[in-house]
């Protein structure tokens, strides 16, 4: 029976976090690609890698405060903070599709 509960809580949890993510993203890109204009000339990458990065950063932060609170632990396995150090590396991963 707890295990039954703890997936039901771990499910809740992931959509809660997809729903979140996808209304956060209507206001993170457009201000993620604004401080890209002002200041991804001086990283030197490009718009989608910025916001991926800016993405990344943003699943780790709902993971930490939306996930725990609702279920405890993460059923999967957690995703760090990128430090914008090892901007350089991170693949584009936010699609169009992704505030729908």
């Amino acid at each position: 029976m707890k295990e039954a509960a703890s997936s039901a809580l771990g499910g809740i949890s992931v959509f809660a976090l997809l729903v979140v993510r996808g209304l956060l993203l209507w206001i993170v890109i457009p201000v993620g690609f604004i401080a890209w204009l002002l200041f991804g000339w001086v990283l030197g990458v490009g718009a989608g890698q910025f916001l991926g990065w800016v993405d990344l950063n943003l699943i780790a932060a709902l993971q930490r405060v939306l996930v725990r609170r609702i279920n405890g632990e993460w059923p999967m396995p957690r995703v760090a903070f990128v430090p914008i150090g090892k901007l350089q590396s991170v693949r584009h991963r936010v699609s169009v599709l992704d505030p729908f």
